[in-house]
């Protein structure tokens, strides 16, 4: 029985030294919000439902020049989220438009590229594409990235390409 209490008594001693020792060292961590010049990003209304349509919005944000050409690679969960259109905005990129689906898989592909009508170009956010989809079930799911998106940007009379970042965006379908 001694044992057992010494152990006990043991245990409790180093639980208290972890604790004082955790509490005496303040770890001084820098928390900095970081926001992108250059990023590509999904709009969405304020709830989505479950088992209705909503029509999303693909954006790219940036500052400087105007966005020529793109091309875009997400997975998303089939399991969850069902893409039943995706329509690339012809109105800036008139040129090469191209939407690949996988339902099966879960992947996406949309390019789009403008023609040497510049006139048609904006700069700060753009609409890419218009996305209709159809949440199957009630949760969350990621839309992702599945590799670095290519953007080519127009800069002077000089195209060239934009090193643009696709976050991870969580979908909560009620």
């Amino acid at each position: 029985m001694k044992q057992v209490f010494l152990t006990l008594g043991l245990l409790l001693a180093v639980m208290v030294g972890f604790y004082w020792v955790s509490n005496r060292f303040e770890v001084k961590k820098e928390v900095s919000v970081q926001i992108a010049d250059k990023e590509i990003y999904f709009e969405t209304p304020e709830k989505l439902m479950a088992m209705t349509e909503t029509e999303i919005k693909l954006l790219a944000r940036h500052e400087n020049g105007k966005l020529v050409s793109y091309w875009i690679d997400f997975n998303y969960d089939p399991a969850k989220i069902k893409i039943l259109n995706i329509e690339v905005n012809k109105d800036v990129f008139d040129k090469k438009v191209a939407v690949e689906l996988d339902e099966i898989m879960g992947k996406a592909k949309i390019i789009g590229e403008n023609s040497k009508k510049r006139e048609n170009l904006v700069g700060g956010d753009v609409l890419l594409a218009t996305l209709k989809i159809k949440g199957l079930s009630k949760g969350e799911t990621m839309i992702y990235a599945s590799r670095k998106p290519e953007v080519g940007i127009l800069e002077g009379i000089k195209v060239i390409e934009g090193n643009f970042q696709m976050p991870n965006f969580k979908v909560n379908f009620l």
